[in-house]
């Protein structure tokens, strides 16, 4: 069971593990299903967790939290209050190879690949193993935006977009009550003198 309040950190590193996970199988049913193969339909490369990034993997898929939405007390754990907190995140996708068109075609069918993966319910739950944090994705939420393309060194070419959504999980605040005080248990040993003292 989660201990105390992560934050941010905890809602990045659960989607990038789910993705890490999932995208792999979830790919092979993709190019099965659109007769592509793993050139046309590559499996990313990265699945970071952190910023700021450096884009030395092609395709690589970052996950950042952009703020949290939103707190609601739910329950007390051993009398610390457990929460529901709102992050807004991002799972971005960075594309690059030859030909303007294979870019943007690479970028869209891994948008629709991970689109997929976080709207699988059953999926995430699978991932929760301690059955605490109860991640869920406000399917009403997520969106999807595109960038323009960035031209590199002749035919080479970037393409990125991200999906855009609310991630729900729960954390603990841990407390103490007011004015508690611990006690330690202090062990005295005297020391005696020997021999006479003189005045």
């Amino acid at each position: 069971m989660i201990d105390v309040m992560y934050g941010p950190h905890a809602a990045k590193r659960y989607v990038s593990d789910f993705l890490e996970h999932d995208i792999p199988v979830r790919l092979i049913d993709y190019r099965n299903a659109w007769n592509l193969d793993d050139i046309s339909l590559p499996s990313p490369v990265k699945f970071l967790t952190y910023e700021p990034i450096a884009l030395d993997d092609w395709p690589t898929v970052i996950t950042v939290a952009i703020s949290s939405t939103g707190m609601e007390r739910e329950d007390y754990s051993n009398n610390n209050p457990i929460y529901r907190v709102a992050y807004s995140m991002r799972t971005y996708v960075w594309v690059r190879t030859e030909g303007s068109e294979e870019t943007t075609l690479m970028r869209d069918r891994l948008i629709t690949v991970l689109r997929s993966a976080l709207l699988d319910h059953p999926c995430l739950r699978a991932m929760d193993t301690t059955n605490f944090f109860q991640v869920q994705i406000d399917e009403s939420s997520l969106r999807e935006e595109y960038s323009d393309l960035t031209l590199l060194k002749g035919d080479r070419v970037l393409a990125g977009g991200y999906l855009a959504y609310d991630l729900t999980l729960r954390e603990i605040v841990m407390r103490k009550a007011i004015g508690q005080v611990e006690t330690l248990d202090i062990e005295t040993i005297v020391v005696g003198m020997t021999g006479d003292l003189e005045v």
